[in-house]
């Protein structure tokens, strides 16, 4: 039940923050934040990390906003895609795929009356959020493997060589989804 209210909240927060326009909120949704990565025994440096990295996004929205809106409003939607993507990171950090598949087969309770099976629902969006990681290592495996052979890995180059990246990655993942499928199958899960 303490996984639900957690997931419910986590939910609720992502959904509501794009709907607070007054800065002294978003302040205090800042605050907030900093507090939960405090009690969650977060990782400051690599919770910063994580925003850089999403930092190109972010700009680009930014940017895309900036030029369909006002640049206040598009500043604005940056700061809650900050406040989104930090609390997200804390949440992660702090709930495990299993407490993510079982809150969301509660969450989806009301289904089974039209014999939906809400365990399965579970479990394939806890696989899903597993293989992020997974896929961010092979492609990260698969761009070493191209430097090593001496290919530019940057810019234009590679949007016009895509096809050195997707071809491996999706091998890649048809493989993992196999293995996986083995395994369900293995433990009786599922049947042949």
């Amino acid at each position: 039940m303490k996984d639900l209210i957690k997931f419910t909240l986590f939910i609720l927060y992502t959904v509501l923050i794009f709907f607070i326009s007054d800065y002294r909120i978003i302040i205090l949704i800042s605050v907030i934040n900093i507090m939960l990565m405090l009690i969650g025994k977060i990782n400051i440096k690599q919770a910063i990390r994580n925003i850089i990295k999403l930092l190109p996004f972010i700009i680009f929205v930014v940017i895309i906003n900036m030029i369909l809106m006002s640049t206040e409003k598009a500043i604005l939607i940056g700061i809650r895609l900050i406040l989104v993507c930090n609390f997200t990171y804390t949440f992660t950090r702090n709930f495990t795929p299993q407490q993510l598949s079982n809150s969301i087969e509660k969450i989806l309770t009301p289904l089974k009356i039209l014999k939906i099976n809400t365990k399965d629902i579970g479990i394939m969006i806890s696989i899903a959020v597993a293989f992020v990681p997974i896929l961010k290592d092979e492609g990260i495996k698969i761009k070493e493997s191209l430097i090593s052979k001496g290919f530019n890995v940057n810019g234009i180059n590679m949007i016009k060589n895509i096809n050195l990246i997707l071809v491996p990655l999706i091998v890649s993942i048809l493989k993992r989804v196999e293995h996986i499928e083995n395994a369900f199958k293995s433990k009786g899960y599922i049947s042949e």
